[in-house]
């Protein structure tokens, strides 16, 4: 087996020690903690994007990843959410802190509305209808001037750290992002590696014998499109909080194409890969820019043709690839971790659905377990 081949392949999650996963969450949040304190305004800035970016990875990655749902229009309610949050705060004096929330449920809503049709709608046709719900959105923008004020956009004025922190509002702000991303990542973990996970691996994977073991497939994908759309709506206010400004060109077509990238880099179906996506999102553009201007806009095609056919599984594969054996080493209690196969995190769909068809999907316990 070849390089090439190996890299194509999927991994299986860590089987870490407990003791050495729970070390390793408390450092990871304790140096997120800790970072900002120690850093410029412009560093904290680029951190906070990438805290936006995961909060509106983690509900897409939970559509297209886990349900097999490709979505390209997730910038929509991204602006639905950076809108919402500029007007109500600059023209209507709503505090700041209910935005999330409000944006959450208005998001959700709009969300469900839109999944009813377009979720009953398979593969390239899904992508096509929410690719124009992506294209109309800088338009519609600008066709509600007296609400969006256009091409001038909104600035905003908000989200200014309470005296008693004693923080500056660059620091504030990265902690509201990041107490909203660690909540959001817990959730979609927790639905991710649950009961309804796996219905939704057995939608994406198979969705006939989904349907016939009593899973309610429309209503569960739409849904899941409903919680991944509020999600993007969270990124918005939180967008609306870092960059203090909202304007039209900043929700186009790449700004859905920055999305998909984040989750096929990350890795499809991982939790923990839209972190790496969202790094990659947010400083390797920089980074080409610096070489030159035309390169940034190239690095995302480049990306996702790479990914695609080289290391179709993402970073986290390469990660699990590279440090399993040394983890493997590792001496102490472990809890049951599933195989690369199962359809979480690195599974290939394909094989996946083959191997519950060998298995005997329609078992007893298997329908129990759908249910």
């Amino acid at each position: 087996m070849n390089i090439l081949d190996k890299l194509r392949q999927p991994r299986a999650e860590l089987d870490a020690p407990v003791w050495l996963s729970r070390a390793t969450v408390i450092l990871v949040v304790l140096v997120a903690a800790v970072a900002p304190l120690v850093s410029a305004p412009f560093v904290n800035f680029d951190r906070s994007m990438v805290l936006v970016y995961i909060v509106v990875g983690l509900g897409l990655n939970l559509l297209t990843g886990n349900t097999g749902q490709i979505s390209l229009g997730h910038g929509f309610f991204f602006a639905l959410g950076a809108y919402l949050s500029a007007v109500l705060v600059e023209n209507h004096g709503v505090p700041y802190l209910l935005l999330i929330p409000l944006a959450f449920a208005v998001c959700y809503i709009v969300g469900y509305l839109f999944g009813l049709p377009a979720l009953r709608l398979h593969g390239l046709q899904l992508a096509l209808a929410t690719l124009g719900l992506a294209l109309v959105t800088p338009a519609v923008i600008k066709r509600f001037e007296h609400v969006t004020d256009g091409h001038a956009g909104i600035n905003i004025f908000a989200a200014e750290a309470p005296e008693f922190t004693g923080l500056e509002r660059d620091q504030w702000v990265y902690y509201l992002c990041l107490a909203v991303a660690l909540v959001a990542y817990l959730a979609v973990r927790r639905l991710a590696t649950g009961r309804i996970g796996r219905s939704l691996l057995a939608i994406r994977d198979y969705e006939a014998v989904a349907t016939t073991l009593g899973v309610p497939t429309t209503r569960t994908k739409t849904t899941v499109f409903a919680f991944s759309a509020a999600l993007a709506g969270v990124g918005g206010v939180l967008y609306s909080f870092v960059v203090q400004y909202v304007g039209p060109e900043a929700f186009g077509l790449p700004l859905a194409i920055a999305f998909i990238t984040m989750i096929v880099v990350g890795g499809l179906g991982t939790v923990p890969g839209v972190v790496f996506g969202a790094f990659f999102v947010v400083y390797v553009p920089q980074w080409t820019a610096d070489i030159d201007q035309s390169a940034a806009g190239i690095t995302y095609g480049a990306a996702l043709i790479l990914f695609i056919f080289v290391l179709p599984y993402g970073v986290v594969s390469l990660a699990r690839w590279g440090l399993g054996p040394m983890i493997a080493a590792v001496p102490g209690r472990r809890r049951h971790t599933r195989t690369a196969s199962d359809g979480f995190g690195t599974a290939d769909p394909v094989a996946s659905s083959s191997n519950e068809r060998a298995a005997g999907v329609g078992s007893a316990d298997q329908r129990r377990t759908l249910r």
